[in-house]
């Protein structure tokens, strides 16, 4: 492969003069809908599975089904039998997402290409709230719990989305959204105890001040085991406990409010010694104000603020984090064809980070203010009512990392009936630096990422889903992702921009009832990644494999979901992920087994069994860590119970 290394970017070899082109940015709230969120996904069948309504793909309420991106969810019921006890567990059900386990507490997520630890291609929100860490880059999973019994379902977008959510949706978009309060009455307790899982204790109460108010407030904390490592004594133990609360008030006609709040600390490694890079102490909390108003039919307006602190400690560095993040949006009916889209958001984040190493190490300036500014519209255009829609798109958005950015977003979707879809995609999206990447400092002078600018990507989707018949369904994606400006490492420890290159793959989900009281879901996705230097770079062919090696060719799943009675539910997983070259770990199957028990009305028993056909097995690296080499995943058991009423 050859590049002209003065070649300049364009907005996907069109003008921006593009009409009417809509976006989001990574600010922007997945607003809800609370006829969506006071639905019951539990036990539907494969045609409404297919038909439930989403938000994050188009930024409106559309059905899976018609949806023209690749799109997977996971929904309430698929978080309870699951019995998982974490979002990277259930992420590993999902085409497309390749999950590792780093060690007993900390984990590798990204989407087609580019995973390890830090992995910086993945826009990650909750509600609304992106968890995107600006310091490192990427998402810090062992500081990510949930109370899952809250979470309504999580929307997991393939592939990129800078139109839609704006910076560092690069390679795909994690959108988890949790249950309105009115879902959550009453009182709800939980305890899991095992082997790995130490102990999970859970605990909610919700309930109606007047009315027309929900609230619910709850508490949870976790311990997690250490990993296995032949070489060294495993110290990565977890401990973690959260607390928070959510009230929903709507006045029956035009006006819904949410307000929402959470604090946590979470703690690994069992030395509780930053210095360590097994060690961690991250705490913070978090709140989130949201106004919908309904101007008339087809016509809101919406508004969310959050504010968000966060202090980490990690491997000699300290970070405190404040975070403004304000969001307009305005959705219109325009006439019997046009769905109009269209707003603004501000955020601003503050910070203060220091080093341990002090002179020697720093990241300069040591306080810092950073801002990301958009706006964008998009229309949604019924070519052919019911059978045939467009959807054009243009972002603007503006960070102190990329001045300018213009994303465009085209999407063209045909329905020839309800149990079919056909859609096409272009799309482009940027990731920018990190605080690291951007303000290391050696020395006190030698500054290495000053010339380190956002890294950016084209991609071009093709998909496909199909009702073969009732009680069976597939969703076929093919992608041809192409890099530019990618983060390279030059002589004298220099970033620059001088990799780029492309992946390309399919991901596969099928859906099948064989009985009324049984399904089975498969997954399997195929990716390829080929990267090259510009001629101007110093780095070594190595960094480039290195980076191509960390994504398995091959992952496959296959999960049964099945009722033996009306009270006894028995579910088994089989997961197959391909060999990873730059770790030189080895292809690995391993089987999950889960039982759960309805003894009577409002309590249930679980016994669940992780990683059963080998006693441990490695799965991702963790460059930093003490030993210099990461712990294994190993076999876990553990059972729990939960009580409502």
């Amino acid at each position: 492969m050859t590049r002209n290394p003065q070649r300049r970017r364009r907005v996907g070899g069109a003008p921006v003069t593009v009409l009417l082109l809509g976006c989001c940015t990574a600010a922007t709230p997945a607003f809800g809908n609370t006829e969506l969120s006071t639905r019951s996904l539990k036990q539907l069948s494969v045609e409404e599975l297919m038909n439930v309504e989403v938000y994050s793909a188009s930024r409106h309420l559309e059905t899976n089904q018609a949806s023209p991106s690749a799109i997977f969810v996971i929904t309430n019921d698929d978080i309870r039998r699951s019995q998982a006890t974490s979002v990277p567990e259930l992420l590993r059900l999902v085409p497309g997402v390749q999950v590792g386990r780093v060690d007993a507490n900390k984990w590798a997520v990204s989407m087609r290409g580019f995973n390890s630890r830090e992995a910086n291609k993945l826009l990650v929100l909750v509600d609304g709230r992106s968890i995107y860490d600006p310091l490192f880059s990427g998402t810090l999973w062992e500081s990510q719990d949930f109370m899952l019994e809250d979470v309504d379902r999580i929307e997991v977008i393939r592939g990129p989305g800078g139109t839609l959510w704006g910076a560092n949706a690069f390679n795909g978009i994690i959108n988890i959204v949790t249950r309105d309060a009115s879902e959550t009455q009453g009182a709800l307790a939980s305890l899991r105890v095992g082997t790995e899982e130490e102990y999970t204790v859970a605990a909610r109460y919700g309930f109606k001040p007047t009315e027309r108010q929900s609230l619910r407030i709850y508490g949870k904390g976790l311990e997690r085991d250490t990993g296995r490592s032949d070489v060294a004594t495993p110290h990565d133990g977890s401990r973690m406990r959260r607390g928070g609360f959510r009230w929903d008030w709507n006045d029956g006609q035009r006006d819904q409010l949410r307000l929402s709040g959470d604090v946590f600390k979470a703690t690994t490694g069992i030395r509780e010694d930053p210095s360590l890079a097994h060690d961690v102490v991250h705490k913070g909390h978090h709140l989130i104000a949201r106004w919908d108003h309904a101007l008339a039919a087809d016509n809101t307006v919406l508004a969310q603020f959050y504010y968000d602190h966060v202090d980490f400690e990690s491997i000699g560095y300290t970070q405190a984090r404040d975070t403004y993040n304000l969001d307009l949006q305005h959705s219109v009916r325009l006439g019997s064809r046009h769905l109009l889209v269209w707003g603004a958001g501000l955020r601003e984040m503050r910070d203060e980070t220091q080093s341990a190493l002090a002179g020697l190490v720093d990241i300069l300036p040591n306080h810092r203010k950073d801002n990301i500014t958009n706006v964008f519209a998009q229309d949604t255009y019924s070519i052919v009512p019911s059978k045939l829609n467009l959807t054009l798109g243009l972002k603007y958005e503006r960070t102190d990392y990329a001045e300018h950015e213009w994303l465009p977003n085209v999407r063209l979707a045909w329905t020839p009936d309800t149990d079919e879809t056909w859609w096409a995609a272009f799309g482009e999206a940027t990731r920018v630096p990190s605080r690291i990447e951007s303000d290391i400092t050696f020395f006190g002078f030698l500054r290495v990422g000053d010339d380190f600018r956002a890294e950016h990507v084209r991609a071009y989707e093709l998909g496909h889903r199909r009702l073969v018949a009732p009680g069976l369904w597939y969703d076929v994606a093919l992608f041809y992702n192409d890099y530019e400006d990618l983060r390279t490492t030059e002589q004298g420890g220099q970033f620059a921009n001088f990799m780029y290159g492309n992946s390309a793959g399919a991901e596969l989900a099928v859906r099948w009832e064989p009985l009324p009281d049984w399904r089975l879901d498969l997954a399997y996705t195929y990716l390829t990644t080929g990267l090259a230097l510009d001629p101007r770079s110093t780095s070594s062919r190595g960094q480039l494999n290195y980076i191509e090696g960390f994504g398995a060719r091959n992952q496959a799943s296959l999960r049964s979901m099945l009722d033996l009675s009306s009270s006894i539910q028995f579910d088994a997983t089989v997961r197959y992920v391909g060999r990873l070259p730059s770790l030189g770990y080895p292809s690995y199957t391993e089987l999950d087994l889960n039982l759960s028990w309805n003894i009577r009305d409002g309590v249930d028993l679980s016994l669940a069994g992780r990683n059963l056909l080998h006693s441990h097995h490695p799965e991702q690296n963790f460059a930093f860590a003490a030993s210099g080499m990461p712990t294994e995943t190993e076999r876990g058991v553990y059972g729990g119970v939960t009580w409502q009423f």
